[in-house]
């Protein structure tokens, strides 16, 4: 059995640097990767799950499946190792933390996500989701995603990770006598109403768990969890003893109450068929939404000038969308102002976001020309 410490040298290409995490499955190493210079993760899987060598060498088989998905939005695998009867799986090393970690954050902060940044998550999301439900070995069902397997890199893309429960194809039923009563492998909390079930599970189970995060980030809470504790996931997921709370519509379309339900429908054949339908749909809200927002940083402009009466209250982030918007749609010298007389405090953008704010308000100051004077600002 390979036992991993620091200054192991893997393949002599992989040096490990330092124990992160283990979870039920694996236990993850940060380490660098001699040849080219660069950070990796190293994931050991378990052992005790393979010590059959011909259910090894099927793990490894399909890890590397699962590893031939290239996607921005999907942990890049470099390399799926047998080291000494041991499966290691080589990839990318994210600095950003998890989906998790910023909600918590936030919530802790007092504060949550806007819809523009949670627009951004669930578009990511899906996307890469859409490539592995693609992917040309077969549809790849994650399984368990949640927002602890919503990794970030320095820009805060969203990235799927930990595909440890993944199947290529589908999972097929739990052979029993007494249906309901045994369960797929996943996380409570985030289990769909088929695996709660233990029934065959295919990529709408993955679009369920799609619905719960969704639903998480709009809404602010989990749909599923009763804050009096009366009744178990399992009971309320398959039993819905309530209505899903709608959606705070100020800013999004009436509709999108609609899509929330679509993915999270006990049954599989009244979700989505397919990740790419879901985007699609997805797409035309956030589209939708945008337009709202561009509409409203016009009418904040008007006010600002002057030329109108009330004022729409706008966070940061949005602001700095709008004015992207209007760098888009050719309002230059609506965004430029924007920026210049806002008194909006950018200073808790990310740094990738103040950067494209930057731009894109460098970019609607030339395109202005002498619409914005220095008397303007």
């Amino acid at each position: 059995m390979a036992e991993l410490r620091e200054g192991a040298l893997i393949n002599d290409r992989f040096e490990v640097a330092e124990h992160l995490a283990t979870g039920g499955f694996a236990s993850v190493w940060k380490g660098h990767d001699r040849q080219l210079a660069r950070k990796v993760a190293i994931k050991r899987l378990l052992s005790q799950s393979f010590i059959d060598p011909k259910l090894r060498e099927e793990a490894i088989d399909e890890a590397r499946k699962i590893a031939s998905v290239s996607h921005s939005n999907i942990v890049s695998v470099f390399d799926v190792i047998n080291y000494e009867d041991e499966i290691l799986i080589v990839m990318e090393y994210l600095e950003g933390g998890t989906l998790h970690d910023l909600l918590r954050k936030r919530c802790m902060d007092g504060g949550w996500l806007c819809p523009v940044e949670s627009f951004s998550l669930v578009h990511g999301i899906l996307s890469g989701l859409k490539a592995a439900h693609d992917a040309k070995n077969g549809p790849i069902i994650h399984r368990d995603l949640k927002p602890l397997n919503i990794l970030f890199d320095s820009r805060r893309v969203p990235k799927i990770a930990d595909f440890g429960l993944a199947s290529i194809g589908t999972v097929t039923a739990i052979p029993t006598k007494h249906p309901g009563k045994w369960e797929h492998e996943g996380t409570l909390g985030y289990k769909s109403p088929e695996q709660l079930r233990g029934d065959q599970m295919d990529v709408r189970s993955d679009l369920f768990n799609v619905g719960l995060i969704a639903y998480l980030l709009f809404v602010q809470y989990h749909p599923f969890i009763d804050p009096r504790f009366l009744f178990d996931y399992k009971e309320m997921v398959l039993n819905s003893y309530r209505p899903l709370s709608k959606l705070n519509t100020e800013r999004l379309p009436s509709e999108f109450n609609d899509f929330l339900s679509s993915l999270l429908s006990v049954e599989p054949d009244r979700r989505f068929s397919t990740a790419a339908e879901a985007l699609t749909e997805f797409e035309h809200f956030q589209g939708e939404h945008e337009k709202w927002l561009l509409e409203n940083s016009l009418s904040k402009y008007d006010f600002l000038k002057g030329n109108h009466l009330t004022d729409i209250a706008l966070c940061p982030v949005e602001l700095a969308a709008g004015i992207s918007l209007c760098k888009r749609n050719g309002f230059y010298a609506q965004g430029a102002f924007l920026y210049e007389r806002s008194g909006m405090d950018f200073s808790n953008l990310t740094t990738h976001e103040r950067e494209a704010l930057e731009n894109h308000y460098a970019f609607c100051r030339r395109r202005a020309g002498h619409e914005v004077t220095t008397n303007d600002v």
